[in-house]
C-alpha cells in the first residue's frame, strides 16, 4: 500500500481532494515563461523553490496581499495572495506584484496554470469508484474548476466537484466540507481529505471532523506539522482504498 497507514484508509467511502497540486499540478515552466514574457526573468525551478516558501510564509500570516485588478471576482483574492506571494519569493519586487498579476491572469483563464495531470490518476479514481468510494474535489478556485478539469481530461473522474467561487465558501471553513459530505451522504468518520496546504487542507478538514493527509511531493513542508500523515499522491491512495475494500 504504498506505507500508507491502514488506519488512515480504514471504511473511506468518500474520498475527498484539493485540486491544485493534488489533482492538478502547477506546470513551473510555464508560468515561468509566462512571466517572462511580461519582463520578469524566472526559472521553473525558482519558482518550484518559491512555491514552498510561499506556503509557510501564508502558513505564517506573511504572505502578500495586495490591491490587483482582479481581486475582486470569484477565487481572484486567493489566487492572487497565493501568486503573489509565489512571485515575491522568487524575487519579484513588491511594486511589480499587481501588475504582473494583471498581466498573468488572461493566461491562467485561457489555461490554468494548475494543469499536470499525475501519472495512473484517472485509473486508480476508477478503480477506488468501482468498489463504492465516492470521490469528490473540494477546492478554493475561481468558479471554473469544472471547466478545468474538464481540460485536463478528468472531470468525469468525479462525482461531485465543490468550487469555492460557484458555492460562495472558501477553505479553511468547514461549511465547504459540509457541503461535499451533505451532496455526497457520506458522514465525516468515513471521508478522507488529501491536499497540500496545511492552513486550508488540514484546517479545514479537521474542522468539519474529517480524516486528512497532506501531499508534499517537493518536501515544501519537511519538517513541519509532524502530527499530520503524509501520503505519497491521490493515485496512490486511492489504490490502497481499492485495495482494502477488495482484500
Amino acid at each position: 500500500m504504498n506505507d500508507i497507514d491502514s488506519a488512515l484508509i480504514r471504511q473511506v467511502d468518500l474520498l475527498c481532494l484539493d485540486a491544485g497540486n493534488t489533482v492538478i499540478f502547477l506546470e513551473h515552466a510555464r508560468l515561468a515563461a509566462s512571466c517572462a514574457r511580461h519582463g520578469f526573468a524566472t526559472s521553473a525551478e525558482t519558482l518550484m523553490r518559491a512555491e514552498g516558501h510561499a506556503k509557510v510564509a501564508i502558513e505564517c500570516g506573511d504572505g502578500v496581499d495586495v490591491a490587483w485588478s482582479r481581486a475582486h471576482v470569484p477565487g481572484g483574492r486567493g489566487w492572487g495572495h497565493v501568486v503573489g506571494t509565489m512571485l515575491r519569493r522568487a524575487g519579484l519586487p513588491l511594486a511589480r506584484v499587481p501588475e504582473l498579476l494583471d498581466a498573468l491572469w488572461p493566461a491562467h483563464r485561457e489555461r490554468n496554470f494548475w494543469s499536470v495531470v499525475p501519472a495512473g490518476l484517472r485509473e486508480a479514481l476508477a478503480r477506488a469508484r468501482k468498489r463504492g468510494v465516492r470521490v469528490a474535489v473540494v477546492s478554493n478556485s475561481e468558479g471554473f474548476l469544472e471547466e478545468i478539469l474538464e481540460d485536463s481530461g478528468i472531470v468525469d473522474s468525479f462525482d461531485l466537484v465543490v468550487d469555492s467561487g460557484v458555492v460562495g465558501v472558501e477553505k479553511p471553513d468547514p461549511a465547504i466540507f459540509r457541503f461535499a459530505l451533505e451532496q455526497t451522504g457520506v458522514g465525516a468518520a468515513h471521508a478522507l481529505h488529501l491536499g497540500d496546504t496545511y492552513a486550508t487542507d488540514v484546517l479545514g478538514a479537521r474542522a468539519a471532523g474529517i480524516r486528512v493527509a497532506l501531499i508534499d511531493p517537493y518536501g515544501h513542508l519537511a519538517g513541519r506539522h509532524a502530527d499530520v500523515p503524509r501520503v505519497p499522491g491521490a493515485p496512490e491512495v486511492a489504490e490502497a482504498i481499492a485495495s482494502a475494500r477488495n482484500a
